[in-house]
């Protein structure tokens, strides 16, 4: 966890799409996530598709063979 987080700083974080830092720059890690935002699309690990749940109004993207 602790080498994730550094990489998410080092990128600029992840947070909404449309957000943009005071100097204007944008965070990138969102880029290398494995399964989020992308529901439908094959697994990097194991190509199975990407699923998606939805509780209230929060989305959850998880591979159904990976992610047991």
């Amino acid at each position: 966890i602790k080498k994730t987080l550094i990489i998410a700083i080092e990128k600029g974080g992840s947070t909404l799409k449309d957000y943009v830092q005071a100097d204007g720059s944008l965070g990138y890690f969102q880029h290398e996530f494995f399964v989020y935002g992308k529901q439908g699309e094959k697994c990097k690990v194991c190509n199975s598709a990407i699923d998606k749940v939805t509780l209230g109004q929060r989305s959850t993207f998880f591979c159904p063979k990976c992610q047991k």
